[in-house]
């Protein structure tokens, strides 16, 4: 059996985590449908990291190394996104959510060299930069909690109209 590989980073939502706390009682403590909004958000994210290079949510990835420029050339793939060979990573990044989580991240054995940076044993100990594409920052947070709030004032006034409609 295949051993499960995984990595992941974490963000300080602190402002989120107290709202979500506050709101799992008006919501009878299931969270599922402001989890979707943040599953869809946090996916979003991420494949806007992958659009932008990294400018999305901070400093644009380091360029290619000359070295790997000159073997793409080779390879007649001039040009392209960086993170973006084939497509395979960004192709890979699922998103879930449930009751009380959203996730999203990668099976891909490669992806957390290419997020954190470091030594790759992968290619010929190659130093991979650090190219961060499971980053959150501060004003996307904001964004984030900005759309939980609406999500959630939108349920709240579905919840009243259901009782004005149907008692109770």
């Amino acid at each position: 059996m295949a051993e499960r590989i995984e990595f992941k980073t974490e963000f300080n939502a602190k402002d989120i985590v107290d709202f979500l706390k506050k709101t799992a009682i008006t919501l009878n403590n299931d969270l599922s449908p402001l989890m979707k909004v943040a599953r869809v958000f946090l996916k979003n994210t991420v494949d806007e990291n992958f659009e932008t290079e990294g400018k999305h949510t901070g400093d644009k990835w380091k360029e290619w190394s000359p070295a790997y420029k000159i073997q793409r050339i080779k390879k007649g793939r001039m040009g392209g996104k960086i993170l973006s060979l084939d497509g395979h990573l960004r192709k890979s990044i699922q998103a879930k959510s449930g009751k009380d989580y959203a996730l999203v991240g990668t099976n891909k054995i490669y992806a957390a060299i290419h997020n954190f940076g470091g030594n790759s044993t992968l290619k010929h100990n190659q130093n991979m930069p650090q190219r961060e594409f499971m980053r959150i920052n501060q004003t996307q947070l904001e964004f984030l909690q900005a759309d939980l709030y609406v999500a959630l004032k939108e349920l709240i006034e579905q919840q009243d109209t259901n009782r004005k409609v149907f008692g109770g």
